[in-house]
C-alpha cells in the first residue's frame, strides 16, 4: 500500500516563488505540500492555487510555548483559528510544536536524555494541559493535533517525548512525528515507531548523515552550525532504513499525510533533494 506522501516547501529555504516550488513538488509525482495558516482567510484561493498544480494542501504547523500558562488562553485563540482555517481547506490533522529556543538550539543533539535543563514537572504539566485543550478544540472542529518533536525546544529528546505523551490525552492529542530530530535527539526511529505507531497521524520525513552527527557532537556545534555543515539527509542516504518504518506504520493502519522534509540539502538544487526522496519512497513501496 502506497502512503499519501506530500513535499515540504523549507528546502528551498524561502527563495523560490511558491508556484515555482509547488510545480516541483508536484512534476516529482508528491501528492501535495503544506499550506502555511494565513489569518485572513484565502480558503478558497488556496485550494485552487494548489490544485491548479494537482496538489492537495497538506498539514499546517502551529508553534507555541506550551509549557508557558501566561500564553494559554492566546493559544487557544489561535488553534481555533487555526483549526478552522485547516478544517475549511480540507486538512484533518494539524502539526502542533513547542517553540524553540537559543538556549537549547545551542546544546541540541549533544545532550540525549536526562538533561538538566528539561522543564520542571509544572512545566510538563502545564505543557500537557495546554496540548489536551487545544486537542478539544481541533477535535472540535474535525481536525486531529498531531504533536510534533523538534530539536532545540523542551521536546527533543526521546525520554522528554515520552514523559510528554504520558501526560497527554491519546483522544485528543496524537503524534507528527518528525524522524530526522529524533534521531538528531538521539531516539531509534523504529523503536519508537513500533512503540507508538497506533497514536502516529502525521509525519515529517528527514534523515541525518551520522558521520555529520558525530562531528557535530565532537565539536559541539550547536542546532544551526550543525545544519550548515550539512546535518541533514536525504531519505535512504542517512542513519535510518525506512522500509520498517512504513511497515509499522502500515501494520498500525496509518492513513495520514507523511511530509518530505529536508530543511537544507546538500544536493546541486533542491528539485534534487525532493526527487531523490522520491525515488527511495518509490523504491520501499512507500509511494507510486
Amino acid at each position: 500500500m502506497a502512503f499519501q506522501i506530500g513535499c515540504s516547501t523549507i528546502t528551498w529555504r524561502r527563495t523560490a516563488p511558491l508556484d515555482e516550488m509547488l510545480r516541483a513538488i508536484a512534476d516529482a509525482g508528491y501528492a501535495g505540500a503544506p499550506a502555511p495558516y494565513q489569518p485572513d482567510g484565502g480558503v478558497e484561493a488556496v485550494r485552487q492555487r494548489f490544485a491548479s498544480f494537482g496538489l492537495k494542501p497538506a498539514p499546517g504547523y502551529l508553534g507555541a510555548n506550551y509549557h508557558d500558562r501566561a500564553e494559554h488562553a492566546a493559544i487557544f485563540e489561535r488553534a481555533r483559528q487555526q483549526a478552522d482555517w485547516s478544517a475549511a481547506l480540507g486538512c484533518t490533522e494539524l502539526f502542533v510544536a513547542e517553540s524553540c529556543f537559543d538556549a537549547r538550539f545551542a546544546v541540541a543533539g549533544h545532550e540525549t536524555a536526562n538533561r538538566a535543563d528539561q522543564l520542571p514537572p509544572e512545566g510538563y504539566r502545564a505543557l500537557a494541559d495546554a496540548l489536551n485543550e487545544v486537542g478539544r478544540i481541533c477535535r472540535e472542529r474535525g481536525v486531529t493535533p498531531c504533536f510534533h518533536n523538534h530539536a532545540g525546544s523542551y521536546v527533543e529528546t526521546r525520554d522528554e517525548l515520552d514523559k510528554l505523551l504520558a501526560l497527554t490525552d491519546p483522544s485528543l492529542v496524537a503524534i507528527g512525528l518528525d524522524t530526522g530530530h529524533l534521531a538528531y535527539g538521539g531516539g531509534d526511529v523504529l523503536n519508537f515507531v513500533r512503540a507508538y505507531a497506533g497514536r502516529i497521524k502525521a509525519l515529517h520525513l528527514k534523515d541525518v548523515y551520522p558521520n555529520v552527527l558525530a562531528e557535530a557532537r565532537a565539536n559541539k556545534w550547536g542546532y544551526h552550525e550543525a545544519q550548515a555543515h550539512g546535518l541533514w539527509a536525504e531519505l535512504g542516504e542517512g542513519s535510518i532504513d525506512f522500509r520498517p518504518v512504513f511497515d509499522a506504520l502500515r501494520a498500525a493502519g496509518f492513513g495520514g499525510w507523511a511530509i518530505v522534509e529536508i530543511d537544507q540539502t546538500t544536493k546541486p538544487t533542491p528539485r534534487d533533494s525532493i526527487v531523490a526522496c522520491r525515488d527511495y519512497l518509490t523504491k520501499i513501496g512507500a509511494m507510486r
